[in-house]
């Protein structure tokens, strides 16, 4: 399986970049493991997150339809639109699988490992362990066309290199 089955080049690193982005993985994953939350309690609720990436990862996911607004408290907070939900999903399955296999290292984060494993699905040939985390993403960019849009990820940390933290936060 290629990336190039449903993407271009182009499309696959614009894909990664805003999947990728640490500020959505960690929004998306919050919201979706508990609950909505509030526009003024972004960088309370992401506190390891440095300011910018929690500011250019809400942007993302506003611009990409990940989130919509609602209220929670009476407040006007974050939730998850069906897209959003579903890529949850698409991020658990990364991480499953990089932890299980190891992915990048033995003792990386949930953020880390699904960022990894974005971008091993983006180099193209994606090895054949790989094909579940590849499916679901596929699936999901097929389903979500948003991403073949000419926004781009700040650039402040787009290209923010991949890490192990030690955090086991999963």
């Amino acid at each position: 399986m290629t990336t190039t089955d449903t993407l271009n080049a182009d499309q696959a690193v614009r894909a990664v970049a805003v999947l990728g982005h640490p500020g959505v993985i960690r929004l998306v994953t919050e919201i979706d493991d508990h609950g909505p939350v509030a526009r003024h309690m972004l960088s309370r609720t992401l506190p390891d997150l440095p300011l910018q990436q929690v500011r250019d990862g809400s942007v993302l996911v506003r611009e990409h339809r990940l989130v919509r607004t609602g209220q929670r408290a009476g407040q006007p907070a974050y939730q998850l639109t069906g897209s959003g939900t579903a890529l949850a999903d698409v991020y658990d399955t990364a991480a499953r699988w990089a932890r299980a296999h190891h992915y990048p290292t033995q003792r990386a984060d949930f953020t880390t490992r699904v960022r990894a494993t974005l971008s091993l699905l983006a180099q193209g040939t994606v090895p054949a362990e790989a094909t579940e985390p590849a499916r679901a993403l596929h699936q999901w960019i097929r389903a979500n066309r948003t991403l073949h849009a000419p926004a781009s990820p700040p650039q402040s940390h787009a290209a923010a290199p991949i890490s192990s933290s030690g955090n086991a936060c999963d």
